[in-house]
């Protein structure tokens, strides 16, 4: 019988059959580092795709030492990376400096610093895959772990939307937001996993059960997705399916392994869109179990077909095709991915693709909003509003940009829409406007470098072929969809991009040089450097960790600080508001603990208090409207009118579409002013 064979052995030798996970422990001691990174994706995967401050922040801590025992416990000179991908590494901290120079000339600092400790953490995640030693195991140990990860993720979401648990908890507006808590981040998330998952299906040296489980967790991944209804994953997802069909090889087989989860998604369609029908109540906890019912079934049959011919395929003779024959394959699967998008976009669209098109982009353009029996067909958008100020930002700004996350405030002034989206909606667009040419230029080489690195291991065949192509697919979904939506700021969806493509770079480093034992051990010894060269890299080292620890830590603990004042605001305001003062010094840039305490004190007549506060928080953000409101509200409130209409006015001229405001201001020269409370009542209800 002829199988697959996998060379990845110390001595050469080649191996046969599925292919071993489990090795000496160590063998796959630098393997704990790279799952330790794994679990933090899943962990940010399960709390809101790690949105929240207080999420990833500690994440970015656990990030810091998880880099430098990586570099102390392997040595510096240890280290092999690939010339593309030193170029990579180089460009991406270089952007990450530019973010934190752009503090300097934002108009709200506070939101630059956050901003920059987000893209710190991105560079600690792509550099920490990156200086680890993989192998083909390792990296597919890796992969593995995180599609088998969301794969778990996803079955538990369809029991609970079989059993009706709390369905209003998971689906909002009759749409599926969890595990990410956004709509478009929840679809991308679980179609890195599917494509992932087919990806590995495909694969020979696998056992048929895992492959079998692969393919069922790959149909609930895409039922989900459908049961999401993101237009935006709808419109790029023939794209992404091509360009993973052109980047993987053994295309046939691949497009083969998504036979299965395709068809089974497009089967019971009609029952998948029908939680969106229901939209809420106890209607929506019928569709949603039926859906998940029915979702369920097909995945476990789903997982006996795929066993089944997992197996009967490990009995079939592998086969060498020529050149040529590549090509036809290779076309073939490509024609077979184009098949499969048009029979799902002609489900989705009822028959009528191009009249959908049409329709769509004459609401996106023109920003109608007319709604349908499906989301899928509903039109309307802001995104063509904030793609506009997003480019007349970069226009205006176009060296530096207006300095990382400082969007929201710029639009705010000059929106066409009543909406108030803190993010451009495209990593493109994002780059341009935040951080300017200089910025979008780093990162644009940091990509071009880290995947032409990658595909070093993707050029080389085999078993590595597919796990360097596997480990770019996350990156193909989120440049790809994030093109038209803002993906940046969710580490669940970065997080994989960017550490599997590090990953991806270090096997390409690999695949150029002679082969080497998979021991830490059996490595060779490196040249002893001189000891001049090593003292200045060790103080180098120990200042960049330093530096790291000092930037994060601080915002984090003020982050903390103001989650306690949040938990207590309402039992005893006086200790939310000597927590938020904690917050505010231990980050002076961030205006949130100020306007957090401001409101506060607003709510429990602390005028003076809530004058002081509002007034730290303009100091700190004078672009942001809510600060001048508060300010105005408290002067107001304390008899001195002349700061009141000053403070509404300047809020006035920021935003002057917020209801809130107008009526504030209108009132503040009359014997009635709006009160504080109702204020703040009116401006929870318009928000």
């Amino acid at each position: 019988m002829s199988v697959a064979k996998l060379t990845d052995e110390p001595t050469g030798r080649r191996s046969g059959g599925a292919v071993r996970l489990v090795r000496p422990v160590a063998g796959y001691a630098w393997t704990i580092p790279g799952l330790i990174v794994v679990a933090l994706m899943l962990v940010w995967a399960v709390h809101d795709g790690g949105y929240d401050e207080d999420t990833w922040y500690w994440g970015a801590l656990v990030m810091v030492a998880l880099l430098a025992a990586v570099v102390i416990a392997r040595g510096p000179r240890a280290i092999r990376i690939s010339r593309a991908g030193v170029v990579a590494l180089v460009a991406f901290t270089l952007y990450v400096l530019w973010s934190y120079l752009s503090i300097t000339w934002a108009s709200s600092p506070g939101d630059a610093l956050t901003g920059s400790n987000r893209a710190l953490l991105y560079l600690l995640v792509f550099a920490t895959m990156l200086v680890l030693p993989w192998t083909v195991r390792r990296a597919l140990l890796a992969l593995l772990a995180f599609v088998l990860g969301v794969g778990v993720i996803a079955v538990v979401l369809l029991f609970r939307l079989a059993s009706a648990d709390h369905v209003d908890a998971l689906v909002i507006g009759g749409r599926l937001a969890a595990p990410t808590g956004y709509f478009n981040s929840t679809a991308a998330l679980f179609t890195i996993e599917a494509l992932t998952a087919i990806a590995l299906a495909a694969r020979r040296e696998l056992p048929g059960v895992l492959r079998g489980v692969l393919i069922a967790f790959a149909c609930a991944g895409l039922q989900l997705a459908v049961i999401v209804q993101s237009r935006g994953w709808l419109f790029t997802l023939p794209l992404i399916a091509i360009v993973a069909i052109v980047l993987l090889p053994d295309r046939l087989r691949v497009a083969a392994a998504a036979v299965i989860p395709v068809a089974i998604t497009v089967a019971p369609v009609h029952r998948l869109l029908q939680v969106y029908d229901a939209s809420s109540g106890p209607a929506l906890g019928h569709a949603a179990a039926r859906a998940g019912h029915v979702a369920l079934l097909l995945c476990a049959l789903a997982f006996a077909v795929g066993t089944l011919i997992a197996w009967g395929d490990s009995l079939v003779p592998a086969r060498r095709l020529t050149v040529a024959r590549r090509r036809v394959v290779g076309a073939l699967a490509v024609a077979l991915a184009a098949g499969a998008a048009l029979v799902g976009g002609l489900a989705v669209t009822h028959g009528h693709p191009f009249r959908f098109i049409s329709r769509q982009w004459n609401g996106f353009s023109h920003q109608l909003s007319v709604h349908s029996g499906s989301h899928f067909t509903d039109v309307g958008s802001g995104r063509y509003d904030f793609w506009r100020v997003s480019l007349d930002a970069f226009l205006a700004h176009p060296i530096g940009g207006l300095g990382q996350d400082n969007f929201a405030e710029y639009y705010v002034t000059r929106r066409r829409t009543l909406e108030e989206p803190a993010w451009t909606h495209s990593l493109e667009l994002r780059l341009l406007a935040h951080t300017g040419l200089i910025g979008f230029a780093l990162f644009a080489v940091f990509l071009v470098a880290a995947v032409a690195a990658a595909m070093r291991a993707r050029r080389r065949g085999g078993l590595e072929a597919c796990v360097a192509g596997a480990a770019l697919l996350p990156l193909v979904v989120w440049l790809i969809h994030g093109s038209v939506d803002w993906f940046w700021e969710i580490p669940a969806l970065t997080g994989p991009a960017l550490g599997f493509l590090g990953m991806a770079c270090a096997l390409g480093a690999r695949s150029s040089e002679p082969a080497a034992s998979e021991t830490p051990s059996a490595e060779a010894p490196p040249r002893r450097p001189r000891h001049a060269s090593a003292a200045v890299a060790a103080v180098a080292g120990a200042l960049a960790v330093l530096a790291a620890v000092i930037v994060l830590g601080f915002p984090y603990l003020a982050v903390r600080e103001t989650s306690l004042a949040s938990d207590v605001r309402q039992t005893d305001p006086a200790q939310a508001l000597n927590d938020l003062s904690t917050a505010a010094a231990l980050n002076p840039l961030s205006a949130d603990p100020d306007r957090i305490a401001g409101t506060i004190a607003l709510s429990t007549d602390r005028l003076g208090t809530a004058g002081q506060r509002f007034e730290r928080t303009t100091a700190r953000d004078p672009g942001g409207w809510y600060g001048w409101l508060g300010a105005g509200l408290a002067a107001s409130a304390l008899g001195n009118r002349a700061l009141a209409r000053h403070d509404f006015q300047v809020a006035r001229s920021i935003n002057p579409k917020e209801p809130v405001i107008q009526q504030a201001a209108a009132l503040a020269g009359t014997a009635h002013p709006m009160t504080p409370a109702g204020a703040l009542q009116m401006l929870a209800t318009s928000l």
